[in-house]
Parts: C-alpha cells; sequence; structure tokens
C-alpha cells in the first residue's frame, strides 16, 4: 500500500516547524526518522495533510544538569545504544535500545520520535518511567513541562497538543549505588515487543533494597509503572523466593489485551518474567556497585 498524498515542509527552525504544525488545523504531523510514522502511512493507519520534517534541526545530544540528564528529541537509538557518556549516565536506556527494531531503524528513529508515537510496546517508553522526568514541549506560547508519568495519554496519544513539537527529556538520574535492568520478551528478535520490563533498583547500607522502580511496555494501552511489585521490593533482598513472588505479583496486576500472535494470558505471563529478570539483574548490579 502506498500513503494518500500529502504536502511536506523542511523548517529550519523550531519556530519555523511549529508554525507549520500550527496552521495544518491539526492535520499536519512531525517526522524525524519516520521508523515508526512512514509505516503507519503505508498500511493507512495515519493520514496527515502535511509531514513536517524536523531532522535538521538542532534538537540532539545531551547535557547533564545536576541530577538530571537533558536529552534532545532527535537523539537516534543507536546513539543511546553505543555512547559510551550516555551509557554511564543511562544504561537503562543503552540496554533497552538494543531491543528497538534492527540497526536500519536504530539508526534512523529518535527518542522525542519513539516517544511521540507512544507504541504501548515502546521500549524506550517504560525506560523514561523507570527513570522518571519530564518532556518538554514547544508552541507558538513557548514551552511547557509535562511530567513523564503524565505524558502517555492512551494507544498512540499523548500529551502533545496539535501544533506543538517535542524538543526534549529530561531524565531524572538515580542515586549511587543504583543498578539497572531489562528485558524483552518478542515473538521473533527484531519483532515489537509482546511485553517488556525496565527496572532500577537501589541498595541501602544495609544491603537491601531501598527503592525500586518497575515499568512495563506491551501490557496496556501505554507503557506503565508497577507499584504494587515495587512495593514488595522495599526493604528486601531480591533472592529467587522474592523474585517469583515479583513474577506472580506482575501477573496478577496487568490486564493485556489478546492479539493476533498471543493470548492476553501468554502477554501476563511473560510480564512476569520479564519483570523478575529486570529486577533480578538490577539487584546484582546493584550489590555490584555497592562492593
Amino acid at each position: 500500500m502506498y500513503p494518500r498524498p500529502f504536502e511536506y515542509a523542511r523548517p529550519d527552525s523550531v519556530g519555523d516547524a511549529i508554525q507549520a504544525l500550527s496552521g495544518a488545523a491539526g492535520e499536519g504531523r512531525a517526522i524525524a526518522g519516520g521508523q515508526s510514522l512512514v509505516p503507519m502511512m503505508s498500511l493507512g493507519l495515519a493520514s496527515p495533510d502535511l509531514l513536517v520534517d524536523v531532522g535538521r534541526l538542532p534538537l540532539a545530544g545531551a547535557e547533564r544538569a545536576g541530577g538530571t540528564l537533558v536529552l534532545g528529541a532527535l537523539t537516534r537509538h543507536r546513539e543511546l545504544e553505543r555512547s559510551g557518556e550516555l551509557g554511564r549516565h543511562v544504561p537503562l536506556a543503552a540496554d533497552a535500545a538494543r531491543y528497538i527494531g534492527n540497526p536500519r531503524v536504530r539508526n534512523r528513529g529518535t527518542l522525542g520520535g519513539s516517544l511521540s508515537h507512544a507504541d504501548p510496546a515502546s521500549e524506550l517508553g517504560a525506560v523514561a518511567l523507570a527513570h522518571g522526568g519530564r518532556v518538554v514541549i514547544a508552541s507558538g506560547d513557548g514551552e511547557r513541562s509535562v511530567a513523564i508519568r503524565d505524558f502517555f495519554h492512551g494507544y498512540f496519544v499523548t500529551a502533545v497538543r496539535s501544533g506543538e513539537l517535542l524538543t526534549r527529556v529530561e531524565l531524572d538520574l538515580p542515586p549511587p549505588g543504583t543498578g539497572h535492568g531489562f528485558s524483552e520478551i518478542s515473538n521473533r528478535a527484531d519483532d515489537f515487543a509482546t511485553a517488556a520490563a525496565a527496572a532500577l533498583v537501589t541498595i541501602d547500607d544495609r544491603g537491601l533494597c531501598a527503592a525500586a522502580r518497575l515499568a512495563l511496555a506491551g501490557v496496556g494501552d501505554r507503557a506503565m509503572r508497577c507499584e504494587r511489585a515495587e512495593a514488595l521490593c522495599r526493604g528486601e533482598t531480591l533472592d529467587d523466593e522474592l523474585l517469583g513472588r515479583l513474577n506472580r505479583t506482575v501477573v496478577e496486576a496487568v490486564a493485556p489485551e489478546a492479539d493476533a500472535f498471543v493470548s492476553a494470558e501468554y502477554r501476563a505471563r511473560a510480564a512476569g518474567i520479564c519483570a523478575a529478570r529486570a529486577l533480578g539483574a538490577a539487584w546484582r548490579r546493584a550489590r555490584e556497585e555497592r562492593l
């Protein structure tokens, strides 16, 4: 299939991009790598009147600001995966990026594009939720900041309004003594996640879990935190027995839908397995950091 005809604009500034999007009366879409939007257009699932190419705008790069890592919206998946500097600050994102599609997709796809697309199975959506922080959105009225926990509204719907553009992501950096873990189950290596889990675990001076953050992808209409599982971790040692309980807790906490490939029960069980694996990996890394 081919997309229906559309207009194309390639602005030279963020202001020009916002002006173009605002003039499209809700029928314009920003495009950078195009790894999600173009396939949807080809299938007739998205039919914008105007594509605004933001690929050459100065919206890439990363900068640490206190306890926050500021990432430009045009940061490529490949940069998250392979940059040593980003890997030191947000190793969870580096691990998750390796699961995104294939090298071609990772070379073109962007952080801002992935979050704006809001696929419930998005690896980076789960990573952003696990870290917490803010998304900065620009419009003709200036900039506004939206907490990541409030950014995803449902299937392919976010807090970005008509005429607005996501420009950067501000991820909260975890404290010292924190380990990370990411796990995903899919039908094949480069396919969408059946379920995925991103975890951060912080260990206190007693060698117990001081805090845990667990975000899941693929089990609802958006990426979600599993606070029931997080609560079970606090003050505990994440041994095999507890990881088994965490697995069962996640299975009971989620209510995924079936699709043409897997049943709802299979997806829930996959989520439990991913959660236990991610939390276990985060726990081991946190202990290693404490040594």
